[in-house]
């Protein structure tokens, strides 16, 4: 091929590349552009040349949609080309380029860093030197003696600084006065002006693109990265003193004593209410309707969706829900054009499509442009190997444990506010090995028996039957906080009376929750008792009738749990003859008619609006009379199907159970409700059939009666009809093996019906009497 052919291809293909930009230009306006206007705005900004033409159209080839987000590594030709198509009202359709570090698209960022494109001011701040008093690196300002000063140390140099005239601080200069005295730059009076947006007449904040005044709460401060959330947006704190840049989200001011809660918490003053310091919970919010659940309470967050309070945002952000649009689990936070509710992506918020930076999977970026399950992994990595090496084998489970979830929110929530997970990163730190003596030496709260449960659940500690370790170690506290007379009285009757029957009730899968709260106030009733005879210099074994009626007269509430101690006492001669009885059970007088207890068994049945585990837990109550406490202690093992329908085993005998309620209880035991972080096991891995918020332990029995109340469904009174009609229907010893009750108990409910069984018995000794 001869040079001049070569030219002549040159040429073409020149002609070709201008062609494709004119076209690229003509399609980002909306075909608004005459072929005339989109060469002369490309020959303007200096893209008509060979070499700049060339290198646009490789670079808009590459990224599509340079025109609406475009690339900090874009051309410099992009940038003026965006600018004047701004200028010449083309500013909707197309997104200027914005400096990498302060966000703002002017100056035009046309400096390269290794970043991206900044504005010239943003690149004069990027040439950093060591500085020669702090010894970091930072701007230059000036020169000293003693070296190079940078910003932060010029604003404290002793030859700067003077007193301010009007406060009296130490402060860098911004004015003077006609005398010569120094204000502050806080304390210079500004003119002011009008805002050129809203009218107000005050002391300007800031200027426009078009150099006209803006008051504060017109003036937007510019976008840019967030350290640590890692998304575009307004900065609150700017980088320094080692803390990265935060956005208005992220930041979470400075601490001080608030003046509504008293505690010391991260906060801010409030102008609007003589300039007292909030906290951050206590930051007056203005009281506004929420579209998400229709009240009026004070406002949180506002969303495409809508106006949130704290509860509905806190919902959202943390039970994420499977997007209409793209289907993945993501936050939900517009409605689609389906009706469905869409993720931020899907309605175009933040960067669209966003990617985590580590896995590269689309999902929210939750922090440094990281996916929460990224997140979520370097946050129990850094909980659980303080020395920021590997995790150690032992705690291998429950590191696996924690991030293995469906809803990483939820974990990281717990982490971030619960006092179980800080419980846990003190005894990381420890370096020691975990196990129930370390707990045991802990104080017996909520925190400590969740952690537990933790571990229960990683199989990192191993079994054992909770209940009874908790009576052991509460009567261990109780007896080193006594005196030794009292002590030495009240080991014998816990360890050898309470505490062996517990472990007799234990053996047989009997002890529950319940038996426990019964067997402490048991002892607790003894200490009392005992405490009572000391303020009246009363030896025990000298205790007479007259002085056990005259402390049961003044503690008539404690008379039922002190029958077992004095009994006890007077069993083991430790005391004289001392008479005392249970007080007599009375029977129950709340009741419902028939037609009422149907009713509210089909609600538990068919109603879907009620949550699925009050709807079991009344049909249970409604049609075996079972107590909740009994009820939330049903493992999933209890339940089985076979060829002649779906039975539950109450206590030793299956009992049938209704097709409808079968189905519900498929359901809870495919997909349980529960508020753990954990999956929840029991035992050989059969977990409970209502899981509670702490690993390996069932649903709280007081909050059960609380939901069961709030939709509707009484307990005691339905569980009492449901006794009678059993009682009396069948004989109290058959109610007793399928319900697994007491005998006597059975009994009493039958002679309170008017039913007596001795019939039944008759019956059986004459059918075993009758020859074969």
């Amino acid at each position: 091929m001869t040079s001049e052919q070569s030219l002549r291809l040159r040429r073409r293909e020149l002609d070709q590349v201008r062609a494709r930009l004119v076209g690229h230009v003509q399609e980002a306006t909306g075909q608004r552009m005459t072929l005339a206007q989109a060469r002369a705005v490309l020959e303007r900004a200096k893209a008509w040349a060979p070499a700049p033409a060339r290198q646009l159209d490789t670079h808009l080839a590459e990224y599509p949609d340079a025109w609406s987000a475009p690339s900090p590594r874009c051309p410099v030709t992009l940038v003026r080309l965006a600018s004047l198509l701004d200028e010449a009202g083309f500013g909707d359709a197309i997104t200027r380029p914005r400096c990498v570090r302060c966000g703002r698209p002017d100056p035009l960022p046309l400096k390269t860093s290794p970043q991206g494109r900044g504005c010239g001011w943003c690149a004069s701040k990027a040439r950093i030197k060591t500085c020669g008093r702090c010894e970091q690196d930072g701007f230059i300002v000036t020169h000293r003696e003693d070296g190079p000063i940078c910003r932060r140390c010029y604003v404290k140099d002793p030859l700067v600084v003077e007193e301010c005239a009007s406060r009296g601080k130490i402060r860098n200069p911004g004015s003077r006065l006609d005398d010569g005295t120094a204000l502050c730059t806080n304390c210079t009076p500004r003119p002011e002006r009008e805002c050129v947006r809203c009218g107000t007449v005050a002391r300007h904040k800031s200027m426009d693109d078009n150099g006209a005044p803006l008051c504060k709460r017109c003036y937007k401060a510019p976008k840019r990265r967030c350290g640590i959330c890692g998304e575009i947006r307004e900065i609150a704190a700017r980088q320094a003193d080692g803390q990265t840049d935060a956005c208005t989200r992220c930041y979470r001011g400075r601490k001080g004593t608030c003046s509504v809660c008293g505690r010391v918490r991260h906060g801010r003053h409030a102008t609007a209410r003589d300039g007292a310091f909030h906290c951050m919970s206590c930051w007056p919010r203005p009281i506004r309707k929420c579209d998400d659940c229709g009240e009026m309470k004070p406002g949180h967050s506002t969303w495409p969706i809508g106006n949130l309070c704290s509860g509905c945002y806190q919902r959202r952000t943390q039970v994420p829900a499977p997007c209409s649009g793209c289907g993945r689990l993501r936050v939900m936070v517009a409605h689609g054009a389906d009706g469905g509710e869409i993720c931020r992506a899907c309605c175009g918020i933040g960067v669209p499509n966003s990617c985590c930076r580590r896995c590269k999977a689309p999902d929210d970026i939750y922090d440094d442009g990281r996916c929460p399950r990224c997140v979520l992994t370097d946050r129990v990595h850094n909980l659980l190997s303080p020395d920021g090496g590997a995790v150690p084998p032992p705690l291998k489970p429950l590191a696996a444990a924690l991030t293995d979830t469906g809803n990483p929110y939820a974990v990281l929530n717990w982490l971030r506010r619960s006092r179980s997970a800080k419980l846990l990163a003190e005894l990381a730190t420890q370096q020691g090995e975990f196990t129930h003596e370390v707990l045991d030496a802990l104080p017996q709260n909520s925190p400590t028996r969740y952690l537990r449960g933790l571990l229960l659940a990683a199989d990192i500690l191993p079994r054992r039957d909770e209940n009874l370790a908790r009576l052991e170690l509460w009567l261990a506290n109780t007896l080193r906080q006594l005196p030794p007379y009292q002590a030495l009285v009240i080991r014998a009757f816990g360890e050898w009376h309470v505490v062996r029957d517990a472990r007799r009730r234990a053996a047989r899968g009997r002890y529950i929750t319940l038996a426990v709260d019964g067997d402490i106030r048991d002892i607790k009733a003894a200490v009392d008792f005992m405490s009572w005879l000391d303020t009246h210099e009363i030896d025990l074994q000298d205790t007479t009738q007259s002085d056990l009626d005259r402390w049961l007269v003044d503690h008539s509430s404690l008379h039922r749990p002190v029958v077992t101690f004095i009994q006890w006492a007077v069993a083991r001669r430790i005391t004289g003859k001392l008479a005392i009885s249970r007080p007599s059970k009375t029977h129950s007088s709340g009741f419902l008619d028939e037609q009422d207890l149907q009713d509210q068994l089909r609600r538990c049945l068919n109603d879907d609006t009620i949550p699925r585990e009050a709807r079991i837990i009344g049909a249970l109550i409604r049609l075996y009379a079972l107590p909740v406490t009994r009820i939330v202690e049903l493992t999933t093992d209890r339940f089985h199907r076979d060829e002649n329908g779906a039975y539950l085993t109450l206590d030793r005998h299956p009992v049938l159970l209704p097709p409808k309620l079968a189905q519900l209880v498929e359901e809870q035991i495919a997909q349980p409700v529960t508020d753990s972080r954990m999956r929840q096991q029991f035992g050989n891995g059969d977990g409970y059939l209502f899981p509670g918020k702490t690993p390996g332990r069932p649903r709280n029995a007081a909050g059960t009666h609380h939901l069961l109340q709030q939709h509707g469904l009484p307990v005691l009174t339905p569980r009492n009809t449901a006794m009678i009609e059993a009682v009396t229907s069948l004989p109290p010893i058959v109610v007793a093996d399928l319900f697994g009750m007491n005998i006597t108990t059975a009994q009493r409910w039958a002679n309170y019906a008017k039913d007596d069984w001795s019939t039944y018995l008759a019956a059986r000794v004459m059918t075993k009497s009758r020859p074969s």
